[in-house]
C-alpha cells in the first residue's frame, strides 16, 4: 500500500491501481518487511479487506 509513484500497486481501500473493480488483500500489500508473525499479518489484512469491503457494499455491523 504504497503510493503509485513510489512502486506501490494498491491504495489503502486495497483497490488495484488502473483497474477498476479489482482489490487485493494479501500479504503482498505489505509495503515492507513483515517483522511480526505472518501469519497473524494475513489475519488482520484480511479482516480489515472485511471491513472495507462491507462498508463499500453499505452492509453495517462488521
Amino acid at each position: 500500500m504504497k503510493p503509485r509513484d513510489k512502486g506501490g500497486v494498491v491504495d489503502t481501500r486495497l483497490n488495484v491501481y488502473r483497474v477498476e473493480g479489482l482489490k487485493v488483500a494479501d500479504l503482498s500489500i505489505a509495503p515492507g518487511n513483515v517483522s511480526a508473525n505472518t501469519y497473524s499479518t494475513v489475519l488482520a489484512i484480511g479482516e480489515r479487506a472485511a471491513v472495507i469491503i462491507a462498508e463499500e457494499l453499505g452492509i453495517k455491523g462488521v
